[in-house]
């Protein structure tokens, strides 16, 4: 296969990828067995409907280029992977991912930056997202944040009198 039929082909992956994507991050694959990058996309594919693509950065740019992703670029350098979570719970890709690197005890291995809702964010603030709620935890948040003041109204209403006049019954 022509290099620029690969280039092409990596290109077309990375937009495919980019369809219903919530979040991008990196990692440095450099150390990292085929056996182990096959392991994790198994395990990121099977825990959290996450894909890893392992590329060249400047195609990996090329396809980001122009969309909400392109400010990823300064975090497109060295060896990475790119991981690619097409799921709401952006949590559990991360997890999944650092109980891989735990596992394995790939501790050179790190999560570089990662593009979410438009924002780039570096290694240091993935703790936030990490332990940001999922998008139906904040649902489940709000639906009784709406529902108990209800309830209590309905329940105050349909409450016998406070008076003793039982008379009507």
């Amino acid at each position: 296969m022509s290099s620029l039929r690969r280039a092409l082909l990596v290109a077309g992956k990375t937009k495919i990828n980019l369809q219903n994507c919530h979040f991008i991050t990196g990692i440095n694959y450099n150390g990292l067995t085929v056996k182990q990058l096959q392991e994790l996309r198994g395990i990121l594919r099977e825990n959290s409907n996450t894909k890893l693509l392992v590329a060249k950065n400047t195609l990996v740019f090329k396809a980001l280029e122009g969309t909400k992703w392109e400010s990823l670029k300064p975090c497109m350098k060295g060896m990475n992977a790119w991981i690619f979570v097409q799921t709401e719970d952006i949590p559990a890709a991360l997890k999944t991912f650092v109980s891989f690197q735990k596992e394995k005890k790939l501790f050179d291995n790190n999560l570089g930056g990662a593009v979410f809702e438009e924002k780039l964010y570096g290694p240091k603030d993935y703790k936030v997202i990490e332990t940001m709620p999922s998008r139906a935890d904040v649902y489940g948040v709000m639906f009784g944040a709406l529902h108990w003041p209800g309830l209590d109204l309905v329940n105050t209403l349909q409450a016998p009198s406070a008076s003793g006049d039982e008379s009507t019954a």
